[in-house]
């Protein structure tokens, strides 16, 4: 029988977590970040393929999944890339007038953990994910978050999470040149944990106001200034973030930008001057890290 998202809250709980997280360019770049909850011992409710958080609706932008089954082989061993992927789609479930759509590449790790997961970008959060020194300062200022060294999205940041992963209980991870996970109980309570851990951050660090992302057609003045000051060479050859190698190449440096890229570029602006004002190290990922994005399957990472 589909699942009928007028007879659950779930959708309406996703919806919101999903508005909160995805409003903040500070928080989610493009499409970026997911969330998930949960509904049942075995059904879970995640963003799309390729949507946007601001994007999802009640009836749109999210995916019904049998988690059970993606908890259990993640256990077992998610097995390559490719193969794990299509499991994941292929755990997909019916949902009545809803169009089917292909779960989050990242709906893995929503699996493993409590009832309601909020992932996002935050550059508060990854201002110390993409440093050499920042999970060092960050399990100063969180001693009972978890702190995962860099892994490939897909089967290995899914193991890794695993092996800390708690199905209930408050819980936060920061993910290496990637972003922050906030999972809890309920939507409130997992929204209140995101904003005040990045609440902590900005203000323990005294991290400047974030700038504005105004809508323009091509690069942005403020990402303009900014490419000036690194250089386009620079920012080809060091890359902080999936997102980064993802979102931006030589043609949106020259000027091909999208609203998405923008707020990528922002963000990565963002954090490299507030690394240079602290003094912090930039951990760029290695050319074999960003050479993996060219090997998955087309599709399945691409913006997520």
């Amino acid at each position: 029988m589909s699942f009928d998202p007028s007879l659950d809250k779930a959708p309406e709980l996703l919806a919101r977590a999903a508005r909160a997280a995805g409003c903040r360019p500070d928080l989610t770049q493009g499409g970026g970040g997911n969330v998930s909850v949960k509904t049942g011992t075995e059904r879970m409710l995640v963003k799309a393929s390729g949507s946007q958080l601001k994007d999802l609706t009640p009836r749109s932008g999210w995916a019904l999944v049998n988690y059970g089954n993606i908890r259990r082989r993640i256990a077992a061993g998610p097995g390559g890339d490719n193969e794990f992927s299509e499991y994941i789609c292929a755990q997909a479930l019916p949902v009545l007038g809803v169009p089917p759509a292909a779960p989050s590449i990242e709906t893995g790790f929503h699996a493993l953990l409590n009832t309601v997961v909020i992932h996002t970008h935050s550059v508060y959060a990854n201002l110390l994910n993409m440093s050499a020194e920042g999970h060092a300062l960050g399990r100063r200022l969180f001693p009972d978050a978890e702190f995962i060294p860099y892994k490939a999205p897909g089967p290995q940041l899914c193991t890794a999470i695993n092996d800390r992963a708690r199905a209930s209980g408050p819980q936060v991870f920061f993910l290496a040149n990637h972003g922050l996970l906030a999972a809890h109980a309920g939507v409130e309570g997992a929204l209140e944990l995101n904003e005040r851990v990045n609440e902590t951050i900005r203000k323990g660090l005294k991290l400047p106001p974030y700038p504005a992302v105004l809508p323009s057609a091509g690069l942005s003045a403020h990402n303009a200034a900014r490419l000036a000051h690194y250089g386009k060479s620079f920012m080809l050859e060091n890359v902080l973030s999936p997102d980064q190698a993802l979102y931006v190449g030589a043609p949106e440096l020259d000027g091909k930008a999208s609203p998405a890229v923008n707020e990528v570029l922002t963000a990565l602006f963002y954090i490299l001057d507030c690394m240079a004002g602290l003094k912090l190290t930039p951990r760029f990922l290695t050319k074999s890290e960003v050479a993996y994005f060219d090997t998955m399957k087309s599709g399945r990472y691409s913006r997520k």
